[in-house]
């Protein structure tokens, strides 16, 4: 099978790994669509010698072989889970599935950037997820980056009519906002840097939008919530100081979602009476579970997220380098690579 990987910093490689063998229960997907995520990005301007594994985990592609006890047939649609929670471990047991010690143990392969994708048993019975036909294999690609925002957005306890600052205008963030609106809340504000997409952001995502190189942001959201500061915010943005900006700008007893990663050893200074007495709810999201992911596909099926909006391109696979030298460039929002 054809796949692109990571090759000299800033560039795609072509190579080709053999196709495993499609036992009893298992099922290969020729693929449809795959979004380039930022995670692809780091690997890319990164760079690999000797890559093993394809890039790419936001996909979704049609069955063209699957073994006699998966309950699967030919042509059918789908998208996959990039790792399946064991369902059996403490932190499965207690609903934090992307805690679980065996989470990375069953992947597809060999990732989503390849003509096909094999789906190992297990993952094809838990993790592998029916897309319906009105839903377009551009659109049923955000499933996975869709479904990390719901986990992250539902880690953050946001009912109807709180209020919500997602920190950081890039894809990710956007889509915070959309799937904050979808479960009620009010206003939805997002504060970024970018022009193009604090306007994508105001017309497609948001009540608010707060430009941090022009307004003080911790003014404007107080001007937005009475005076309290947000219900709940969201961080967005790869970098401690948006952290320690989102613990200024929530309200006393609200909730703080370290939502995006960080390089390893990122600290912050904390001012742990503040945190004391304001009674702040600090916590993190990580990756998402087969269960958000269904939850992703129902809100782009009944359009409760603006999937047009958010994707706004599309590269045919021979076309992927063009693909990631403009997602590189942070134009536009989500990039899919079609098949």
């Amino acid at each position: 099978m054809r796949c692109a990987a990571a090759g000299q910093p800033g560039k795609i490689q072509l190579i080709d790994f053999p196709d495993p063998q499609v036992g009893p229960r298992d099922v290969m997907l020729a693929t449809s669509a795959c979004g380039i995520c930022a995670t692809d990005l780091k690997s890319i301007a990164k760079g690999a010698e000797k890559p093993e594994y394809a890039l790419g985990h936001e996909v979704v592609g049609k069955v063209i072989e699957a073994g006699n006890q998966s309950r699967w047939t030919i042509g059918q649609r789908a998208v996959v889970a990039p790792y399946l929670p064991c369902g059996a471990c403490h932190y499965c047991l207690n609903g934090q599935p992307t805690l679980c010690k065996h989470l990375f143990d069953t992947c597809p392969f060999p990732g989503g950037m390849a003509e096909r994708v094999f789906v190992p048993g297990d993952l094809v019975k838990r993790g592998l997820i029916p897309v319906s036909d009105t839903l377009s294999d551009e659109y049923a690609a955000l499933a996975e980056p869709l479904g990390c925002v719901i986990k992250g957005i539902e880690d953050s306890q946001v009912e109807t009519g709180d209020s919500v600052l997602v920190i950081g205008d890039g894809p990710m963030g956007l889509m915070a906002a959309a799937v904050a609106r979808a479960y009620g809340a009010f206003p939805v504000m997002v504060a970024g840097m970018t022009p193009s997409r604090l306007e994508a952001a105001y017309q497609n995502f948001a009540d608010v939008v707060v430009d941090v190189t022009q307004v003080d942001l911790q003014a404007e959201v107080k001007k937005h919530t009475s005076g309290r500061g947000a219900d709940v915010v969201i961080a967005a943005v790869s970098a401690g100081e948006t952290l320690m900006t989102a613990i200024q700008c929530v309200r006393p007893g609200g909730t703080v979602n370290a939502f995006a990663g960080v390089p390893d050893g990122t600290t912050i200074p904390l001012d742990l009476r503040k945190l004391h007495y304001n009674q702040i709810h600090l916590t993190g999201s990580f990756g998402t579970a087969p269960e958000h992911m269904v939850k992703a596909l129902h809100l782009l099926d009944h359009k409760k997220v603006p999937a047009g909006a958010i994707v706004t391109a599309c590269y045919p696979f021979t076309q992927i380098q063009e693909a990631v030298d403009v997602a590189l460039q942070r134009q536009g929002l989500k990039i899919v690579v079609t098949f």
